[in-house]
C-alpha cells in the first residue's frame, strides 16, 4: 500500500491536455541554396570568400496535444534559422553577401510511449508530418569609407515534411515531464520562388534533429 502511494502521483494521471516545449538542435542540407551561394561566389569578381555555409543551429518547438494511456496527439509548430555568408574587407571597405535562412513547420503529431519497466522513464516513438514554410534573404551590403549601399531581396517557398523520431520521457511529478529525443526531417517540394515565379531552386531542410524539452500536463481527474 505504502509503494502504491509512492508512485501515485506518477501513475494516476495518464489523460489530460499536454503543452510542451522543446529547445533543439539541427543540421540542414539546404543542397540548392549551397549552390547558389556557389554560383554567387563564382560569378563575382570582388575576391569574397565564404565564411558561413549555413551550420547547424538551435530550433525551437511548441506543441500543445492531448494525452491518454500510451498515446499521445497534437499539432506542433517549430522555429528553425540558418544562414550563409560570402565577404570581403580591407582598410577602405568591405562588401557582404548574406543568405539568411528561415523555416516555419506547423504539423501534427502523433507519439505512442513504450514501458520501460521503470516507472518514472519510458521510451516513445513518434510520427510528426505537416507543412514547411521557408524565405531566404538575400542582403547585399557595400561600405567604402563614409559611403554605404544596401540591396535585399526575399526568396519564399511551400512545402512539406516528415519527421520520425525516437525519444524518453521522465516524470518529475504528475503534471511536468522532461523530454530528450533524437529524429530525422525530410522535405518535399518547396520550391523557392521570387516575385511569385518559381526557381530551380528547393529549399530542403532535410537533417538531424535533436531536441530537450519540458510537457506540462493538465490532467483529467476523473
Amino acid at each position: 500500500m505504502i509503494v502504491l502511494f509512492i508512485f501515485y502521483p506518477i501513475c494516476a494521471y495518464t489523460q489530460g491536455w499536454t503543452f510542451e516545449y522543446s529547445l533543439g538542435y539541427g543540421t540542414y542540407q539546404l543542397n540548392d541554396v549551397k549552390a547558389m551561394q556557389d554560383i554567387i561566389l563564382g560569378s563575382n569578381g570582388y575576391g569574397l570568400k565564404v565564411t558561413d555555409r549555413f551550420p547547424g543551429y538551435t530550433t525551437h518547438t511548441f506543441a500543445l496535444g492531448y494525452v491518454t494511456g500510451y498515446n499521445h496527439f497534437g499539432c506542433n509548430f517549430s522555429y528553425l534559422t540558418t544562414s550563409g555568408r560570402l565577404q570581403r574587407a580591407d582598410y577602405s571597405g568591405s562588401y557582404t553577401v548574406d543568405m539568411i535562412m528561415n523555416g516555419y513547420r506547423i504539423g501534427a503529431f502523433y507519439r505512442y510511449y513504450i514501458n520501460t519497466g521503470v516507472l518514472p522513464l519510458r521510451i516513445y516513438l513518434q510520427l510528426s508530418p505537416g507543412i514547411m514554410s521557408s524565405d531566404l534573404k538575400m542582403e547585399e551590403k557595400v561600405y567604402i569609407y563614409s559611403e554605404s549601399a544596401k540591396e535585399s531581396n526575399t526568396l519564399n517557398s511551400t512545402g512539406i515534411y516528415i519527421e520520425p523520431t525516437i525519444g524518453i520521457t521522465y516524470h518529475l511529478t504528475d503534471w511536468l515531464r522532461f523530454s530528450l529525443s533524437g529524429g530525422y526531417e525530410a522535405d518535399f517540394l518547396g520550391a523557392l520562388k521570387y516575385s511569385g515565379q518559381k526557381t530551380q531552386a528547393n529549399a530542403h531542410w532535410n537533417g538531424l534533429r535533436l531536441y530537450t524539452g519540458f510537457i506540462f500536463i493538465l490532467p483529467n481527474r476523473n
